[in-house]
């Protein structure tokens, strides 16, 4: 897969704190990267350095798009303009006035209703989604998104993320950071994972789901017969205390139960869990703390 954006050796110092300490990088293009970290783990110094809001003090950045578009904090937004103008603005900004009319871009974001209000009226869904059509007037290649899904109502969140996948499939890379970890797992084909300006980990969706698959958790009312159903069956499971096991399978828990009742070993309970983002996230960075 090509790359759209290679980060090579990123180092960022505010008086004598590390905010990126050697960040190296890359971003596959057609990638939706999901950027993970605490608050001050250098997620947003690293999109403003990618964005060229703010400068390195060393390493080099290379963007392989002809036009990119970036979404930091606040939205620059015309306040006592309405949304028309506010894309009208844009377009002038671009040259492209006469070639376009700003209702194609509200269209596209689902805003042509809110089209003649001023942006100061406008709800924080609705500035969110004129920032993305304000965003695409030049046609970008790629989008960085810092936090855009902050203070949504749900169905805010859900519009914003049906934008970023509605671009994504029409070839928009983008890199988003977001503390609604259950909502970037949604949309990611990759993430990436900060802490203390360094990056501790990079993987694909598919990586993420094969190290960290579910299991299914039983609570059993004889382990030694448990134990020797596991043995004849080739099965892991880690036994959590006495009656309370985690068996890592793919068995179907109906078919499970009847080859357990055949060993003599009856299920009190059994159900799956399904690990998120969320808790990869607490205890990836549990380890990197260590």
């Amino acid at each position: 897969m090509d790359t759209i954006v290679s980060i090579d050796n990123i180092i960022k110092k505010f008086d004598k704190n590390y905010a990126l300490n050697g960040i190296t990088l890359n971003i596959p293009e057609g990638s939706i990267c999901g950027l993970v970290g605490p608050n001050g783990a250098g997620k947003t110094t690293l999109l403003r350095i990618i964005s060229a809001l703010q400068k390195a003090d060393s390493g080099q950045i290379k963007i392989n798009a002809s036009v990119y578009s970036a979404l930091i904090e606040k939205p620059a937004l015309l306040y006592e303009l309405n949304a028309s103008e506010n894309i009208t603005q844009q377009l002038i900004l671009y040259g492209l006035e006469d070639k376009h009319n700003p209702k194609e871009f509200l269209d596209y974001v689902g805003l042509v209703d809110g089209r003649n209000k001023k942006v100061k009226y406008l709800s924080l869904g609705m500035k969110q989604k004129l920032a993305i059509a304000m965003m695409l007037v030049g046609n970008p290649e790629f989008i960085i998104l810092d936090e855009p899904m902050n203070g949504l109502d749900p169905q805010g969140v859900i519009d914003l993320r049906n934008i970023i996948l509605k671009l994504h499939n029409e070839g928009v890379t983008f890199i988003i950071s977001s503390h609604l970890l259950h909502e970037l797992e949604k949309i990611a084909t990759d993430f990436i994972f900060i802490n203390h300006g360094d990056i501790i980990s990079t993987m694909t969706s598919d990586e993420f789901a094969d190290i960290n698959k579910g299991h299914i958790q039983l609570e059993i009312d004889d382990s030694d017969s448990f134990k020797k159903a596991m043995a004849d069956l080739k099965m892991d499971y880690v036994q959590v205390d006495d009656y309370k096991m985690n068996l890592f399978s793919n068995i179907a828990i109906t078919d499970l139960i009847v080859k357990l009742n055949d060993y003599g070993c009856t299920v009190r309970k059994c159900f799956n869990i399904e690990p998120d983002l969320e808790e990869f996230f607490i205890r990836l960075i549990g380890d990197n703390d260590e």
